[in-house]
């Protein structure tokens, strides 16, 4: 299903735009078809508290983005979620699996089960 904001011009302005996004509306067409179901990314970034390069403690915040709505939308702070901030001595490095299992199996819960939700818009 296309979106009314998709480009087929060649250049990757949205996640809409690749291949993987094609591929998983293969393999779940009726996921696809329901403008409801979520689509999300997943980003992390590490931060240092005090800009002090010479400490060696590091946070890390895992978010959530909405990716079903247009580009410049899906970028706003108000559609970002804070799913998790992982805080430690170290950098989490290779670990970092140790930290997602519970949100992945969250998400896998919410794939599986389907939650029902309030939608605003009807």
């Amino acid at each position: 299903m296309a979106c009314r904001w998709q480009k087929n011009d060649g250049f990757l302005q949205h996640p809409v735009d690749s291949p993987q996004w094609k591929t998983i509306d293969n393999l779940y067409p009726h996921f696809g078809e329901e403008p409801r179901n979520l689509r999300l990314g997943l980003a992390l970034e590490g931060m240092n508290h005090f800009g002090n390069l010479t400490t060696n403690h590091s946070s890390w915040l895992v978010l959530l983005m909405i990716y079903n709505l247009p580009p410049w939308l899906c970028i706003k702070r108000k559609y970002i979620m804070l799913c998790m901030m992982i805080v430690g001595p170290r950098q989490s490095g290779n670990d970092i699996d140790v930290y997602l299992t519970l949100l992945i199996e969250d998400l896998r819960k919410l794939w599986e089960n389907r939650v029902d939700v309030w939608d605003g818009n009807l």
